[in-house]
């Protein structure tokens, strides 16, 4: 036994001090990468660039094919500045293409310490691949724009015959052209902009639960992209001793969801924003909220607002027509023993849709219910869900005074589901979609029919358009705040 050699790790050995210079080695590197990204993406958008890049890439095919019919006012250095002038604009798109992926898969795939592999959450593979594909598309439309820019010069330079400067101006046509096409899918939103949430403008919800326990939470944690979603969960953590008695780091922050809802609406002011935290939260984590070097405060929790209300809208419109109805004392809250509501989006493309229904049980006992959601020509046609709904406490108009107080109650007494609904892609005009509550006994109690019409153009509410609305909101608000 004295002859043999451990293997076991020496706690003072140099092999940790050496790992902790990787370590720092390895951060180093990332923060220039993101430092190289920030640089690029802003030099991408600055000022008219990237309108100035849409039309010269239009102007580009047109002036090569000009050329090629020997009209008298078509001039080689016109046209060679166009793809110059193009062919420069076009360096700094793609060095923010190269460092945005390097970033991106630092973020998504490090392990570094205490960071960890963001495989677990999903999404990931779908991000590195999207911007893996903008990167080549970038690289398309600068190779297409150099060549053309070639070919001119050599047809403008030198003497090469007929058929040759006909080849070349030809090809010069169809490369502008093609670079024309991807300026299409790529000026119109450059990814990772966004120096506190550089990825969340590119994910897109892919699994989600369809019962929204704690409806604001719950709907923003599924728009989160995997890196965001992973702090996420490390605040959670950290919030566990931070919160008042009786509540949980979840309940506190559903809590401050809806006072920031109201306050972005202006029904509540700054004040009582402030003063509604502070009733779930301690004064370390108060103070938290108000401090800018936090990831997650007041104001990184409006950008996250503001980009899940532009994902799913229709959550939002049946908050406010269920808050509606308890301001106006409207009957539907507590005259009929079951109150249901619907939303879906009345366009939507790419055979997809959100629908949102959102139950009040005025029985006074907890029920058992099914919820049946018939889909016409859908996939699949029929979707059964079963919950148990619990009683709702009943609003009067006096109660309905404190606006957060209310919404908390209606939200809290609710059942609200979120079913992803799906058609063929061939199916267009409108559908019907029908949501029929059922009793322990099978017995019809409430029944709602809705419509969306289905579309082969990308509307508003498609993944994409919504995708890059939620960017834009964002966007919008951070600069707003700035002001």
């Amino acid at each position: 036994m004295e002859g043999r050699k451990s293997n076991l790790p020496t706690p003072y050995s140099d092999s940790g001090r050496s790992s902790g210079k990787r370590q720092r080695a390895l951060s180093r590197r990332v923060a220039a990468r993101d430092a190289g990204r920030r640089l690029w993406t802003r030099l991408s958008v600055l000022g008219p660039s990237s309108s100035l890049r849409v039309l010269l890439s239009a102007a580009a095919p047109i002036s090569a094919a000009l050329l090629l019919t020997d009209w008298k006012y078509a001039y080689y250095e016109v046209a060679i500045a166009i793809f110059a002038i193009l062919t420069m604009l076009l360096i700094p798109t793609n060095l923010a293409a190269i460092f945005s992926r390097m970033s991106a898969r630092d973020r998504l795939k490090l392990r570094d310490g205490s960071k960890s592999t963001m495989d677990a959450y999903p999404g990931v593979e779908r991000i590195l691949n999207s911007l893996g594909e903008r990167l080549l598309r970038e690289r398309i439309r600068l190779f297409s724009s150099t060549f053309a820019l070639l070919s001119i010069f050599t047809v403008w330079w030198l003497e090469a015959g007929t058929t040759l400067d006909t080849l070349l101006l030809g090809s010069s046509g169809l490369l502008g052209a093609l670079c024309l096409w991807n300026s299409f899918f790529l000026d119109d939103s450059i990814p990772m902009r966004s120096n506190s949430f550089p990825l969340l403008s590119l994910h897109a919800p892919t699994l989600h639960n369809s019962i929204l326990d704690r409806p604001l939470s719950d709907l923003m944690v599924a728009h989160l992209d995997p890196e965001t979603a992973a702090a996420w969960d490390e605040w959670m953590i950290t919030l566990t001793e931070s919160v008042r008695r009786g509540q949980t780091p979840e309940s506190a922050i559903e809590h401050l969801l809806r006072a920031l809802h109201l306050n972005d609406q202006g029904l509540i002011d700054d004040e009582r924003l402030m003063s509604e935290a502070k009733q779930v939260f301690k004064i370390r984590a108060t103070d938290q909220l108000t401090d800018p070097q936090n990831k997650f405060n007041l104001k990184s929790l409006r950008k996250l607002m503001a980009h899940t209300k532009a994902w799913e809208p229709g959550l939002f419109r049946l908050i406010d027509r269920l808050q509606d109805a308890a301001v106006r004392g409207g009957p539907s809250l507590n005259s009929s023993l079951w109150r249901l509501d619907l939303d879906i989006p009345p366009r939507c493309s790419q055979g997809q849709a959100d629908l949102f229904v959102i139950l009040h049980n005025n029985t006074g006992t907890a029920v058992d219910v099914e919820i049946d959601i018939v889909t016409a020509e859908g996939e699949p046609t029929l979707q059964t869900i079963g919950v148990e709904t619990k009683p709702s406490r009943r609003i009067t108009r006096d109660d309905a005074s404190d606006l957060v107080d209310t919404l908390g109650r209606l939200l809290d007494d609710a059942t609200l589901l979120w079913i992803g609904l799906a058609w063929p892609d061939s199916s267009r005009g409108p559908h019907p979609v029908q949501v029929t509550l059922k009793g322990e006994r099978r017995e019809t109690l409430s029944s709602m029919v809705v419509k969306t019409t289905l579309s082969a153009n990308a509307q508003q509410e498609s993944a994409a358009q919504r995708m890059a609305e939620a960017s834009s909101s964002v966007r919008r608000l951070a600069l707003s705040m700035a002001d």
